[in-house]
């Protein structure tokens, strides 16, 4: 008995004074691909951080929670975290809509956020002002960067030119759409459908049905993983005839590169396992080695990069001071499996990271994400439906 209570005195005081991060995700609902793929990357950086000596001389700790994708469920949460677990530090950060409902309490107690996605532009109008926001994933407006790029490719090689637009109805999809059918058509492009869906509803019969009266070369969906199949089963259903199906979903349904419907659709990433730069290839590595798989969800060494950056900016401020920590953090400039990361401004807010020369451009070929552009990273030449 005496050994077990000298045992639990040990443990307890081993976390005393320990640093804790509080990692907000969508570990349910709509969003739990990316969120499942996020947690991966965080518990591996994890191991490796306290097996080189941890955060300020104790092991770092981590407290989840599960923000359901849906931001009633995503505020109590939050404030849980910084409130009852008493977190030194937020991380995570998936969905906008959730982002968007936590900014108010994030404010009101004046969190540490180290955000790895809700890329909306709404989330960094919310965030603006908040000095203590980084934001690693790139905004909506660096993604679009990236596609309108690709897509003038198509333009050119293809001859490409009548785009329909099918986005969900949320911050994501949404915001800035007004934006994107202007930026299409001054580049060129006939913009003969934008047709507003509900995430989740599996109900795309009358939008494809309009896209098949439109005749697009591109149908341009943007949406979430529980999109992805039952769009694609609609398409092949009802004969819809592309030059492209692409996607922007943040993460792609468990297994629908094994799905015939998946062949031939093409999307926007921040990273595959394929890459071949060294940090890419020590992630994968290390990611196999813990979970005896590997992932092509980018949120798990986006998280893996974010808490890795965020401990070692702690450990160079040599406390939990915010002010301290931001001004490390904001000097970063560590390689990662996405390349470089250093943080500038964006339009709105102090702290960004990647931007738009970071996406990679992939099509569903063989039973396997493979990229086709930019040029330089493709493996395989991009097929085109027409």
């Amino acid at each position: 008995m005496k050994k077990m209570l000298l045992t639990g005195l040990m443990l307890a005081l081993s976390g005393a004074g320990a640093v804790k991060v509080g990692v907000l995700l969508p570990l349910s609902g709509a969003g739990s691909v990316s969120g499942q793929a996020a947690r991966s990357g965080y518990l591996l950086a994890l191991d490796e951080i306290n097996r080189a000596g941890g955060v300020l001389g104790k092991p770092l700790e981590l407290e989840f929670g599960d923000d359901g994708s849906a931001p009633a469920k995503a505020v109590p949460e939050f404030v849980k975290l910084v409130t009852v677990d008493k977190v030194d530090f937020m991380a995570g950060g998936v969905s906008s809509a959730t982002s968007i409902a936590i900014s108010g309490p994030a404010k009101q107690y004046n969190t540490f956020m180290a955000w790895i996605g809700a890329a909306a532009v709404p989330v960094e109008d919310a965030f603006a002002d908040h000095k203590y926001f980084f934001h690693y994933h790139p905004w909506a407006y660096y993604n679009f960067e990236a596609i309108l790029e690709y897509f003038k490719t198509l333009k050119t090689q293809r001859k490409a030119k009548n785009i329909a637009i099918a986005y969900e109805d949320g911050p994501f999809g949404s915001a800035g759409i007004d934006a994107t059918i202007s930026a299409f058509k001054k580049a060129g492009f006939n913009v003969v459908m934008a047709e507003k869906f509900k995430t989740g509803s599996g109900n795309f019969g009358p939008l494809v049905s309009k896209a098949k009266a439109a005749k697009p070369d591109i149908l341009y969906w943007i949406g979430y993983d529980t999109d992805a199949l039952p769009l694609a089963t609609e398409v092949k259903q009802q004969n819809l005839q592309l030059g492209l199906l692409y996607g922007t979903p943040p993460s792609w349904p468990v297994g629908f590169e094994k799905n015939k419907l998946s062949d031939n659709v093409a999307g926007l990433s921040l990273w595959l396992p394929s890459s071949p730069q060294a940090e890419s290839r020590k992630f994968v590595a290390a990611y196999k080695k813990k979970f005896g798989t590997t992932t092509e969800e980018y949120f798990a060494p986006l998280a893996y990069v974010n808490l890795k950056s965020l401990s070692a900016a702690i450990n160079a401020a040599g406390s939990t001071d915010k002010d301290k920590v931001a001004a490390e953090l904001a000097k970063t400039n560590m390689p990662t499996p996405f390349g470089p990361l250093t943080f500038s401004k964006s339009l709105k807010t102090q702290y960004q990271g990647f931007k738009a020369g970071n996406w990679l451009h992939f099509q569903f070929l063989g039973d396997a994400r493979v990229p086709v552009y930019p040029i330089r990273f493709a493996q395989k030449p991009m097929v085109w439906g027409k």
